[in-house]
């Protein structure tokens, strides 16, 4: 009598025991924890076009990423749980690195040109949002370089866990589309006026992020693959 293995030699080995719910475990969706992983760019969109408040927007996206967490996870096996936790902690890496080089290549372009727009405006707008009007200064600063720095991670990490391996030009058409969602929601929001000024350091600032990402993601990625 053939087996399996035998009848489809290319057929992928497997360490599950045979049983029904094993199988059932065998395999762990990451594209859907990549999208879920989009939570602080989805709050903000939701309340750029309803309204409703980003406190609560990002209240319930990010139960709906540790919702869809917890679920996959329960169903996923210890080695793709392995794979999970190296991706993501890749795509947070990467993530920081790539949102550094973002807002350095903003400002240096500011340097050159001796521009008088600031490229960080929505940072005191986020925290005013997250940590409410009547908030210090310093409190809104913080509060809204916080909400930057998780968006470049949480963008990062969907990324790695997407398209972590496709490298640069993945990466860049990845910081573009970005740029694209940025371009068609912000002058409107925000007021901006200086829009010419405002897309080309957009576009300089994404293309950096994206670049930076796509390497970073692909490198590291390699290396933990390596014995």
């Amino acid at each position: 009598m053939t087996t399996d293995r035998e009848r489809n030699p290319r057929a992928m080995p497997t360490v599950d025991n045979g049983s029904r719910g094993s199988r059932r475990r065998r395999r762990i969706p990451v594209p859907l924890i990549g999208v879920a992983t989009l939570f602080s760019g989805v709050a903000l969109l939701a309340h750029i076009t309803t309204g409703v408040s980003l406190r609560l927007a990002l209240a319930l996206s990010a139960s709906t990423l540790c919702a869809t967490i917890a679920i996959v996870w329960m169903r996923a096996t210890p080695r793709s749980r392995l794979v999970l936790r190296r991706t993501a902690a890749v795509g947070a890496t990467a993530g920081i690195a790539a949102t550094a080089a973002y807002d350095l290549s903003r400002a240096l372009l500011i340097r050159i040109d001796h521009s008088r727009f600031d490229p960080f405006a929505a940072l005191p707008v986020f925290g005013s949002l997250l940590a409410g009007a009547s908030a210090s200064p310093t409190i809104r600063i913080a509060a809204g370089i916080a909400f930057h720095v998780l968006n470049g991670i949480a963008f990062g990490t969907s990324f790695c866990l997407l398209l972590g391996t496709r490298g640069v030009v993945a990466g860049i058409a990845w910081g573009l589309a970005l740029e694209t969602i940025q371009l068609a929601l912000f002058p409107g929001w925000l007021g901006i006026r200086q829009f010419r000024e405002f897309a080309q350091l957009s576009a300089l600032g994404h293309i950096a992020y994206g670049a930076v990402l796509g390497v970073t993601c692909r490198s590291l990625l390699r290396r933990k693959e390596e014995p």
